[in-house]
């Protein structure tokens, strides 16, 4: 029985599938090869959900074990390969997720539909401080990417090239919206005042 598509479609699951399609590779060779690449960005990984991920495909028939090995006194390692439809899946995962654009709902743009709650000296400095962390970080990424460009192809940075352009074009945005509130260039609802309960008149 097939496995649904929906059942396994993660970003983690892309990412093991892939490195299991160049070749065979045990967890701990996966684990340090994503943090090479920068995969981290892009994809969460906490605690065992690299195990976790490697056991839920491994039941969905799209990896299989090949070998177990023990180096000294290291525990085992337990090799996988990907299977014939563990290459259909990743071709099919990256078509959707590439081709397929989605909603995926951030926190950020839920704030921002909010935003007039706040007053406008207040709305302007958040916006401010995001992007000062922003800013902090494009600064980091910026020098990992200099150094693995030295070492890895361009293709497997391009997930990393596309987040740091779209944090620089946030920051932009984020500056430019902050500068706008601040000389009033955008309209702010009025506070409302509480109204006077309604007095009743006392009836004779």
């Amino acid at each position: 029985m097939e496995r649904p598509l929906r059942a396994v479609s993660s970003p983690l699951t892309v990412a093991v599938l892939t490195l299991l399609a160049e070749r065979p590779r045990h967890p701990y060779d996966m684990k340090v090869t994503l943090r090479e690449r920068h995969i981290a960005a892009t994809v969460k990984m906490r605690g065992g959900s690299l195990y976790d991920t490697i056991a839920r495909l491994e039941r969905a028939g799209l990896l299989t074990a090949t070998e177990t090995s023990r180096a000294g006194a290291r525990p085992e390692r337990t090799v996988y390969a990907i299977t014939e439809a563990g290459r259909k899946t990743l071709r099919e995962l990256i078509s959707e997720f590439i081709g397929e654009p989605i909603n995926e709902y951030p926190r950020f743009v839920a704030g921002l539909a909010h935003l007039a709650v706040l007053t406008p000296a207040e709305a302007a400095t958040l916006l401010r401080r995001r992007a000062d962390h922003l800013a902090a970080e494009a600064e980091r990424v910026t020098q990992e990417i200099a150094v693995a460009v030295e070492v890895l192809p361009r293709v497997v940075l391009l997930e990393i090239e596309y987040a740091q352009r779209m944090r620089e074009c946030e920051i932009d945005w984020l500056r430019h919206t902050a500068t706008d509130i601040e000389n009033g260039h955008i309209a702010w609802p009025e506070p409302e005042t509480p109204s006077s309960p309604v007095q009743k008149e006392n009836n004779p």
